[in-house]
Formats: C-alpha cells, structure tokens, sequence
C-alpha cells in the first residue's frame, strides 16, 4: 500500500542537516505548520497518537524511529543518509 503525500507547498530544497531530536523536532514542527495542520491532524493521518507528536516534536530522545519515519514521510520530506564529510 502506497502512502498519501500530503501537498508540499513552498519547499526549500536545500538539504537540512539534523544533530540532534530538537533539531529534528523543531524541522517537523515547522513543516507541520507550513501544511496549516493541528498535532491532531498528523496524529490521525499517520495513525499515531497525540503525545507522540507532541513528544518528537519537543525532541524526545527516546522517541521511537518508526514512526517517526512515517511522520517525516506524511509532512512530505525524507530522510537521506551519507556518508559525512570531513572538511
């Protein structure tokens, strides 16, 4: 079963780097609001609770990947892993 895509809107296409859950939660809040959704509304769409939202978006290190996944994939955006480079 393919995933819905929820409308993109203004993207940047500039590649985030991400160090630590409060930056991630702070890149999902933002894009959450972007989409002019309520917690809620993720929650329901990515079937999964309230609190989780609420807990990823705060940067709970203990936050489980899984779903977060799904929520990255719901807002739109994804993941990429490579190697980092040394400058």
């Amino acid at each position: 079963m393919k995933t819905k895509i929820l409308p993109i809107g203004n993207v940047n296409h500039e590649p985030i780097r991400i160090h630590s859950t409060g930056e991630l939660g702070a890149v999902l809040k933002d894009r959450r609001r972007q989409q002019k959704m309520r917690q809620s509304d993720l929650a329901a769409l990515a079937g999964t609770g309230i609190r989780y939202i609420v807990d990823l978006e705060n940067g709970k290190p203990t936050a489980r990947i899984g779903p977060a996944l799904k929520l990255i994939e719901w807002l739109g955006l994804e993941v990429t892993i490579r190697e980092k480079r040394i400058d």
